[in-house]
């Protein structure tokens, strides 16, 4: 190769590789913001489709999916997993039994979090007033739970 020459098959490939490394890194960036929060807007998401015509308050239910994305059972890799592929991929657990089983508990522990820590027992008809979701319940977190004693 001529020592005038700059730029060497090598340097050719280095520079290539970290502009190719720098795009990615763009695109990755503008892409994270929705994959960061999916377990947030699956969370409200599952709120919203499991009460129909019911007025949520937004501002509550903010606090209900902060309070539910800090929660110790959405905490492991598995459900984290699971929340993703339903989120991003949701034909894999529709398809595998033991993922649908584990989205439908998850899904079913949210509402009674959300419902228990609401208004929504409290009030005469849901779908006539905006439900208020004012926190954990402390002295017993299912009501509906039945255990032997």
């Amino acid at each position: 190769m001529n020592a005038n020459n700059r730029f060497s098959p090598s340097r050719r490939k280095v520079l290539l590789g970290t502009a190719g490394a720098a795009t990615l890194g763009i695109f990755g960036a503008a892409l994270w913001a929705p994959v960061k929060n999916h377990r947030a807007s699956w969370v409200e998401q599952v709120v919203r489709d499991s009460l129909p015509g019911v007025a949520l308050e937004p501002k509550s239910l903010q606090a209900f999916v902060s309070y539910m994305v800090d929660h110790e059972r959405l905490r492991p890799m598995l459900v984290k997993a699971t929340i993703f592929a339903d989120r991003f991929v949701p034909w894999l657990p529709a398809h595998v039994t033991k993922a649908r089983d584990g989205l439908a508990g998850l899904e079913r522990h949210v509402l009674t979090e959300y419902l228990i820590g609401s208004d929504f027992f409290r009030v005469s008809d849901p779908k006539r007033q905006t439900i208020t979701y004012f926190g954990p319940m402390i002295a017993c977190s299912n009501p509906f739970t039945h255990r032997n004693a």
